[in-house]
């Protein structure tokens, strides 16, 4: 009996032991903590809101330089496609200025097509140096273009790197 009234007593007294062992919840050290937490998740908040901004100030100056750098390629492309069509056209006329110069037997005509033939050849340069000048703009705004929509790329990138770690996983 006495080793049954001990069991009985250790079994109600273990639980209160164990209950006045554990440690006593603080309720100012938890709302401590927990203001902690709060001020901490605030400047995250802030940091990242502004370089949330700083990044899409960056996407869309980036967006504004490739689609002028889009401008000007395309009226550079324009200019160079009327150029082009000047020089189709003035080479025409030197080969029929030529073609008529070898058919003609007449000494003071063939002075003339000579002379219309050295016009049209001087007409042809002036074009023929533009042309170069624009093929060589187009091919600058074509690297600067693509340097500009890698950077793009490299900042649209980096907002969905800090999207993805904005992202808090459901806790189920």
């Amino acid at each position: 009996m006495r080793t049954l009234t001990m069991v009985v007593c250790f079994g109600l007294l273990l639980p209160a032991a164990a209950r006045a062992q554990a440690p006593a919840i603080d309720p100012i050290r938890e709302l401590l903590t927990e203001v902690r937490a709060l001020r901490m998740a605030m400047e995250r908040s802030a940091t990242v809101g502004a370089r949330i901004q700083l990044l899409v100030a960056r996407v869309q100056l980036q967006e504004q330089r490739i689609a002028e750098l889009s401008r000007r390629a395309g009226a550079v492309r324009d200019e160079l496609s009327t150029v082009e069509a000047v020089i189709a056209s003035t080479t025409d006329d030197v080969k029929r200025t030529e073609s008529a110069i070898e058919r003609t037997t007449s000494p003071e005509m063939r002075r003339e097509m000579e002379a219309q033939l050295e016009y049209h050849k001087a007409k042809l340069r002036n074009p023929e140096k533009r042309r170069q000048e624009l093929l060589n703009e187009e091919l600058l705004l074509s690297q600067q273009m693509a340097a500009d929509q890698a950077r793009w790329s490299d900042v649209n990138s980096q907002l969905d790197e800090l999207e993805r770690s904005l992202t808090v996983p459901v806790k189920q």
